[in-house]
């Protein structure tokens, strides 16, 4: 694993976390799981950095996958009621775009 790759995923992370709030209160609690999954690979990413714990490493990366899974069936559903609204949309899941293709990297690197 590569402290390097995990660096540039915390900082995703983090600017998902502001651009997903914005989200998040537009949908209500639909995307609940999305944001705690979230929230917890931004925790174990920090504590990967902090403490080079591989095993803490592996967790933050599937967490980091699950993330970008978990919001696939809800944004689906938004999209088709609300797309008006796909502008505010659109810079959260480029964000989880780019962190899904950082977590498959940092898996073989």
């Amino acid at each position: 694993m590569n402290e390097v790759i995990s660096l540039v995923s915390l900082s995703v992370i983090s600017g998902s976390l502001l651009s997903g709030f914005a989200t998040f209160r537009m949908t209500g609690m639909r995307l609940m799981p999305h944001f705690a999954l979230l929230i917890i690979s931004f925790i174990l990413t920090l504590i990967y950095l902090a403490l080079k714990n591989p095993m803490v490493g592996y967790l933050s990366i599937l967490a980091q996958i699950l993330s970008v899974i978990s919001i696939c069936p809800t944004i689906c559903n938004i999209l088709k009621t609300q797309f008006q609204n796909s502008a505010i949309y659109s810079s959260h899941l480029s964000m989880m775009g780019i962190l899904l293709v950082l977590a498959i990297g940092n898996l073989f690197i």
